[in-house]
């Protein structure tokens, strides 16, 4: 796993700069902005999903590790926005133009992105809980998985991601999701709102 974090850090770094997710550490967050940005990252996550980790499941399972889609969560955040009048779209620029590998090693560098957006949504969750208008300031639990331990889930990807990672092709397939997986967050994130 250190070597997808070093390999990755810069865009990592950069998605926290892009234009569309600046708002979520505002003082203040309208939500149909914060509708827009879960829009987002569901239609992320389902490309990521549906192209690369539902079809690894089976694998991953095998090395030990059962994946919880967080697209439940994200659908009950949705749902809270829409009771409160709110019902935002996705409409990116463009359809993204990247493609995300697939099989076991990619699956690796995909979980490593999906799953470590969870460390820091978790801070995000508890500063959106006094951002976001009173109506909407419980549609937090995408970002802060409430129902997961983090210390304990981040150790077993890293087991997974680690063990095997140790395979070079896995490592160098998981290498190349990662970044590719960084590259279609910021298709969906770097543009003006």
């Amino acid at each position: 796993m250190t070597r997808l974090r070093a390999a990755t850090r810069e865009p990592h770094e950069a998605l926290h700069r892009a234009a569309l997710l600046a708002p979520l550490q505002a003082p203040r967050l309208e939500a149909a902005r914060y509708g827009r940005i879960l829009a987002r990252f569901d239609a992320f996550l389902t490309v990521a999903e549906t192209q690369v980790l539902i079809p690894a499941d089976p694998w991953l399972a095998r090395q030990g590790f059962a994946r919880a889609s967080r697209r439940p969560a994200l659908a009950a955040d949705l749902a809270d926005l829409a009771r409160a009048g709110v019902t935002p779209t996705a409409d990116p620029p463009a359809p993204p133009a990247i493609a995300l590998p697939s099989g076991p090693g990619a699956a690796l560098g995909v979980l490593y992105v999906t799953e470590g957006s969870r460390l820091g949504g978790r801070g995000l969750a508890r500063h959106l809980a006094g951002a976001l208008p009173a109506p909407v300031a419980g549609a937090t639990r995408f970002l802060g998985s409430p129902e997961v331990d983090l210390a304990t889930h981040w150790r077993r990807v890293g087991a997974v991601i680690d063990t095997a990672g140790r395979d070079p092709g896995h490592a160098a397939a998981a290498l190349e999701a990662a970044r590719r997986a960084f590259a279609l967050l910021h298709h969906w994130f770097d543009e003006r709102p």
